[in-house]
């Protein structure tokens, strides 16, 4: 059976308090808490978060049907709990052990502590980290929120080491990005056990990027201003009138809460034409991903095979794709915000696009070969999360704003940090 942070999910009947005065109201309901926490993790690792049911959680915990509406509203509620239960301890030791001297050896250690965490409770680091997006907006909060404080003890820890003390926190947000996506995607793929393998090469790409030597700033800025959506959908054939019509509903409801009908209407156009090109909104936000990568890879690519040499390829091109996204701001806040939250499919529409990207990077190894090989699956990792970060709380509108910073945190695996500093504010 399952093993969670309460137990082996087959005792848990067995973990039931007697009923009676002796046992004190607030023990018996943590109690009864813990085990409906440790249910919904061995049924969501079983079922996944959808096909989730109070009946799973109550049949398997032992807790009766209404001790659990006691406890929470309803199944989301008790997800979200369980998850606060899960990553709130773990960024308190993320913090460190208080044991080892303040440095690069108590970072080292906590780092190192957090992954085999997770390769010990995979179930459990699963819902965390992937069957989290499944609860809707307030799931993605909840992991906007755990990215904060993860940034928070990030900053904290990088503090303890002379050369890293004054990282900006965008810096640190992207590195905790970069790990994020490592861990996501062996969790997603069931092969948690390779992040202890990884732990080496992750902690050397945290140190590929010493502090700036100036603020990330771009000494020229283009000046990048999106048409109105009616205007870019007049000269729009009808598929792609449907897809970003899908795209500006998504960006704004969130996918599970987006209907064909509110798309279609968007589209100014019938469900009819809607299923002429896809089969449901599934196949609908596939096509939208792949559509919205496909105009940004064909506005990006030019700039890289234009560029004088790999490092101004790089920079022309995160420039590009930025800002095309400030022109096309609806696939921007699908692609940056909603990407998790649109199934499987999506995830892996996701996975192509950022494999080719990497391989874009390929040509930093020659020039700095003993970077670490995760460095590239990182730095995509790291590029997205800022994406995310800058597109929720900035808007899709000011992207271009991001590029210097963006082509620092690509480059500096790969250079000197002045060379990669001057590249990227150039």
């Amino acid at each position: 059976m399952t093993r969670t942070p309460w137990g082996d999910a087959a005792a848990l009947r067995e973990r039931k308090l007697r009923p009676g005065r002796g046992t004190p109201r607030e023990e018996a309901e943590k109690n009864q808490r813990e085990r409906l926490f440790a249910a919904m993790v061995a049924t969501v690792a079983k079922k996944g978060y959808e096909a989730t049911t109070v009946a799973d959680l109550v049949e398997l915990s032992g807790v009766s049907r209404s001790a659990f509406y006691k406890h929470f509203e309803d199944r989301q509620a008790c997800f979200l709990a369980a998850v606060e239960a899960m990553v709130q301890p773990t960024l308190r030791r993320l913090g460190g052990d208080d044991s080892a001297p303040p440095g690069i050896e108590r970072a080292r250690g906590a780092f190192a502590s957090l992954i085999e965490t997770i390769v010990e409770q995979p179930a459990a680091a699963k819902m965390c980290v992937v069957e989290v997006y499944a609860a809707g907006p307030e799931g993605a909060a909840l992991v906007d929120r755990t990215i904060e404080a993860a940034t928070d003890v990030a900053a904290a820890l990088l503090e303890q080491v002379p050369e890293r003390q004054g990282m900006p926190r965008e810096l640190v947000r992207s590195i905790v990005g970069g790990i994020q996506k490592a861990i996501h995607k062996r969790l997603y793929r069931g092969q948690e056990q390779e992040l202890l393998e990884l732990v080496p090469q992750l902690w050397d790409w945290i140190f590929c990027y010493p502090v700036p030597p100036g603020p990330l700033k771009a000494r020229r800025r283009r000046t990048v201003k999106a048409l109105p959506f009616e205007e870019r959908q007049k000269v729009a054939n009808p598929p792609e009138r449907l897809l970003r019509a899908l795209a500006a509903v998504v960006a704004e409801k969130g996918y599970p809460g987006t209907t064909v009908a509110e798309v279609v209407e968007r589209a100014s156009t019938s469900q009819r034409t809607f299923y002429e090109h896809f089969k449901n909104k599934e196949d609908a936000i596939v096509a939208a991903l792949d559509s919205g990568s496909a105009h940004m890879l064909a506005a990006a690519l030019p700039a890289f095979r234009r560029a004088p040499d790999w490092q101004h390829a790089v920079h022309d091109t995160i420039e590009a794709m930025f800002c095309w996204g400030a022109e096309e701001p609806e696939y921007a806040r699908m692609g940056g915000k909603e990407m998790y939250a649109a199934g499987r499919r999506a995830l892996d529409q996701r996975e192509v696009v950022t494999e080719g990207m990497e391989g874009l990077l390929a040509p930093g190894y020659e020039l700095k070969p003993d970077t670490p090989p995760i460095a590239a699956e990182a730095v995509g990792g790291a590029l997205y999360e800022l994406l995310y970060d800058h597109v929720n709380k900035k808007g899709p509108e000011t992207l271009p704003d991001l590029v210097p910073t963006l082509v620092y945190v690509t480059l500096a695996p790969f250079l000197e940090a002045d060379d990669a500093y001057e590249v990227a504010v150039g």
